[in-house]
């Protein structure tokens, strides 16, 4: 109870009129409080940092699985040997010098491409684990002022004027010290708090346990939900503004934001009444980004008479002009597919707005690698569009005439194989015409 009275008093004005007591003894009060909301900060992100080491290893066994199903070998051995130079690194003193030690940048792979992406989610969230520290201990900072502000004001007006100096005095020192770039490493070392440079070694019999336990099923979870358990390298990926001369706006730029749908890579159908919803979609419309997750929850789909195996999530356009149908789109996944066969896919359709939504054009591919490409571009000289995937054969070409309204759907579907995990972000880019590409 004394505690949560202290409490009260750090962030109350109101409370903050307490017995008349001595400066020293108000200050020292309202710095117990911080330094307890201080362990709890450092207490919470030590504990963050700890389970990173065992989820990391984990996600490589489930990636050296994934390469060794599809016939990869050579993939599954760079797997291996990255799990043994992490977990080696972890047992050796840390470089005071590197951001994130145990995953240095001379660590880092280029091939393959699934693991890449497992090092570059795990340094993004080392390094927004240590941000997110950083922001919260300045935020109790500016709160423990503003507690020595009032309370500096309460003894000007009982006119101690000697009191009303001490408070100032320990403002001043507080305001001082967080000009300092290092302010929150140094707040922690002066306040005798401990915080973990990387993490400790995971327990491997325990990991052991952990793999062996079924994935939980994630059906159709929506854009808030995705939002608050989102990686923060995923977040950090979506908010990333688009890049672009803005004096020559690319034709992105004209696109509008129609919303997100289910999505069936059979018969190309988006967003129509009753289709299954196998996974989630968090959009970030202002710099046309998309993540997509969830779990393949049924290898076929009965829905108005047709059997549909390949479903999933896409976001919708609309274009005015079909001349503004110039772009690029990355597919990113963390799970790419086994096979030509398998999922996840990426997506893209094309529909005429003024013809009742008639589907124009679609195409669909395996994401076989971490990374897929697609160039989408109207001629701008004669009525052909033309659709391809950059490092594959997968070309096509449709007719479609100037000035016509789109709509442009892209997404992400599950294959036909139940419980298939899709974690994938899509990222739509602006590109040269089809001379250019």
């Amino acid at each position: 109870m004394k505690y949560i009275f202290l409490l009260l008093c750090l962030f109350s004005p109101v409370l903050a009129h307490c017995a008349p007591t001595t400066a020293t003894a108000d200050i020292s009060q309202r710095e117990t409080v911080y330094r307890a909301e201080l362990k709890k900060i450092v207490d919470g992100y030590n504990a963050k940092v700890a389970a990173m080491a065992g989820d990391y290893i984990l996600e490589l066994r489930k990636i050296s699985a994934r390469m060794k199903t599809s016939g990869d070998q050579a993939g599954a051995a760079a797997v291996k040997a990255e799990a043994e130079r992490y977990l080696k690194a972890l047992k050796e003193e840390p470089d005071p010098f590197e951001a994130v030690p145990e995953l240095t940048e001379d660590a880092l792979v280029a091939k393959p491409e699934g693991l890449r992406l497992a090092q570059d989610n795990y340094v993004g969230e080392r390094t927004a684990s240590e941000v997110r520290r950083n922001e919260s201990i300045v935020s109790l900072a500016k709160k423990y002022c503003d507690a020595l502000a009032r309370l500096q004001q309460q003894y000007s007006a009982a006119e101690r004027d000697a009191d009303a100096a001490a408070a100032k005095k320990a403002l001043i020192k507080l305001q001082v010290a967080m000009q300092g770039k290092d302010f929150p490493v140094r707040t922690m070392k002066e306040a005798g708090l401990t915080y973990m440079a990387q993490p400790p070694t995971p327990d491997l019999a325990n990991l052991k346990e952990r793999a062996a336990q079924p994935t939980p099923a994630v059906k159709s979870p929506n854009a808030a939900t995705l939002l608050t358990s989102l990686p923060a390298s995923v977040q950090a990926f979506l908010i990333k503004p688009m890049e672009y001369d803005k004096e020559w706006p690319p034709e992105v730029t004209k696109w509008r934001f129609e919303g997100q749908g289910s999505y069936a890579h059979d018969f190309s159908l988006y967003n129509q009444p009753g289709m299954p919803a196998e996974l989630g979609m968090y959009v970030q419309k202002d710099t046309m980004r998309a993540y997509v997750q969830g779990t393949v929850q049924s290898a076929t789909h009965l829905f108005q008479g047709k059997n549909l195996q390949w479903v999933g999530r896409a976001m919708a356009w609309r274009l005015n002009d079909s001349r503004d149908l110039v772009c690029r789109v990355v597919f990113r996944t963390r799970h790419p597919a086994p096979n030509a066969s398998s999922g996840p896919a990426a997506c893209v359709a094309v529909y005429s707005v003024n013809e009742q939504n008639r589907l124009i054009a679609s195409m669909t591919t395996p994401m076989v690698n971490g990374e897929t490409t697609l160039f989408m571009a109207k001629h701008y000289s004669y009525n052909r569009l033309n659709i391809k995937w950059e490092g594959t054969k997968n070309k096509r070409g449709f007719t479609i005439p100037d000035h016509t309204p789109l709509r442009v759907a892209v997404g992400v579907v599950g294959g036909s194989e139940a419980g298939q995990e899709i974690d994938a972000t899509i990222e739509i880019l602006p590109s040269g015409h089809l001379e250019d590409n």
